[in-house]
């Protein structure tokens, strides 16, 4: 039996290597993506520290969301100087709508309260860089895990 619409595979393919990105944009690039995993982990782990007081004055030094948020901006701002090859024009896509969604959700988790950003802005921020790192060819970050709030 034929089917009509044959199965497709979930797996998401890693472009190439999954180092494209040097070629096309640098091998500043390369780094900034490199290093958005550590970045994200960091900002996750303070996103769920409790607070009591405001998190951050203006002479403080940067929060971690608030580094995660610089580095997806430095890196958008390679892709846009960059000139694309057309085997590359894809992914160029790709890549920078993910930057588009991380760099937001970024921005909304680096916003310094006094109060516990929600678990809302932890996840989409998690989404955005996770889209960032699977566009850019690299392995996703591990699974999110809510915490479990207990009353």
């Amino acid at each position: 039996m034929r089917f009509l619409f044959p199965r497709q595979s979930t797996a998401t393919d890693v472009p190439g290597d999954g180092r494209w990105l040097a070629s096309a944009y640098g091998a500043d690039a390369d780094h900034l993506v490199d290093g958005l995993p550590a970045l994200m982990s960091r900002a996750t782990k303070e996103a769920r520290s409790p607070r009591t007081r405001p998190s951050a004055t203006p002479s403080a030094p940067g929060s971690a969301a608030a580094e995660l948020l610089d580095a997806l901006t430095r890196l958008r701002s390679l892709t846009l100087a960059a000139t694309v090859t057309d085997e590359d024009a894809s992914r160029d896509l790709h890549l920078r709508a993910a930057m588009s969604t991380a760099i937001g959700a970024a921005h909304g988790l680096s916003l310094a309260s006094s109060s516990q950003p929600t678990a809302g802005d932890l996840a989409h921020t998690w989404a955005g860089v996770n889209a960032v790192l699977i566009a850019a060819g690299r392995r996703g970050l591990t699974p999110y895990e809510t915490p479990v709030r207990r009353t």
